[in-house]
């Protein structure tokens, strides 16, 4: 098998082309360029490393194709309309699209976000519930699922949606594209550069996944025989509060303090549900739920890459 990466060198795309590499499948993995620290470990004949956009991909054999290229950056954080952000997201996404036809790839997975229930109340998601963005990225995503969903059902294309939620791992960096980082990656910068963690809603509690874990899941959907749903969710089910994530990064350094930001410690947070995407489907598809704990392990990994980023830079 031979798989066709999009967006490889940004987070989670280099977490897939990894767990694809992991799994001996051979990996074209295409993005404007590569800077991600991830590719000085991936060398080998297995990888071909292509540097286009989406848009104006050459001809690559591949068996199957993940599209993981998009654009989380918000119209104002690149300075542009929204109907031009949009643009940025769609225009790349139906190219891949009309790649994977003209190539004869047989299974195409698309990366979708828990942004697509953005509005949504309830505390459990699962892949029925219809979506409620708001946002142009949600936008972007939401009509992504229904796209492949009408691919699927009317046009009878191999093709699924994944839909990722909160994400921490290791080559987590800050580009033009994805400006924003988790809060994962956000303490442990402020532990390295500062020496302290400052807290903001101390008992709001998420739902963390290890980007690896994303990976490999994605490698089971592709290894599949028949898939027999437009959308899988893809989440651990661990969920942790804001201020005991604080203090277990803490613990993987010396000297680093948490403390409650002064706003916060005014008055007394309300405990907030998790949002929970239920991820049954998945495992009843194509048996696959062997998600990662957050432990030290999966932190320390994720420390050591941040803080290599930062030594380089």
């Amino acid at each position: 098998m031979r798989v066709l990466v999009t967006g490889a060198n940004g987070f989670l795309g280099s977490n897939i082309v990894a767990a694809c590499l992991e799994a001996g499948i051979d990996v074209a993995a295409v993005d404007l360029t590569f800077d991600n620290q991830a590719f000085a470990q991936f060398a080998g004949d297995n990888l071909q490393l292509i540097e286009s956009n989406c848009v104006e991909m050459p001809a690559v054999a591949a068996d199957v194709l993940i599209h993981a290229a998009f654009i989380t950056a918000t119209p104002e954080e690149r300075d542009e309309a929204p109907e031009s952000n949009l643009r940025a997201n769609i225009e790349p996404m139906l190219s891949v699209m009309e790649y994977a036809r003209h190539h004869g790839i047989g299974r195409e997975i698309y990366v979708s976000s828990a942004a697509v229930h953005r509005c949504t109340p309830e505390s459990t998601i699962d892949e029925s519930l219809p979506q409620r963005p708001l946002g142009v990225y949600a936008v972007a995503k939401t009509l992504m699922e229904q796209l492949v969903e009408t691919m699927r059902r009317v046009h009878g294309r191999d093709c699924s949606c994944v839909r990722p939620g909160s994400i921490y791992g290791p080559y987590e960096y800050r580009r033009s594209t994805r400006p924003r980082l988790s809060k994962v990656a956000l303490m442990m910068m402020s532990a390295l550069s500062r020496g302290e963690i400052v807290v903001d809603q101390p008992d709001e509690r998420g739902e963390w996944t290890y980007a690896p874990d994303i990976g490999r899941a994605l490698v089971a959907l592709l290894k599949a025989d028949s898939l027999n749903y437009a959308l899988y969710q893809v989440a651990s089910g661990d969920v942790i509060s804001n201020f005991e994530l604080a203090q277990r990064i803490a613990s993987l350094m010396d000297g680093v303090t948490v403390r409650i930001s002064e706003s916060q410690a005014q008055e007394v947070t309300q405990r907030k549900e998790p949002r929970i995407l239920d991820t049954s489907r998945l495992a009843q598809d194509v048996e696959f739920s062997d998600w990662t704990k957050m432990s030290e392990l999966t932190l320390r990994q994720t420390l050591d890459s941040i803080s290599r980023r930062l030594t380089d830079a």
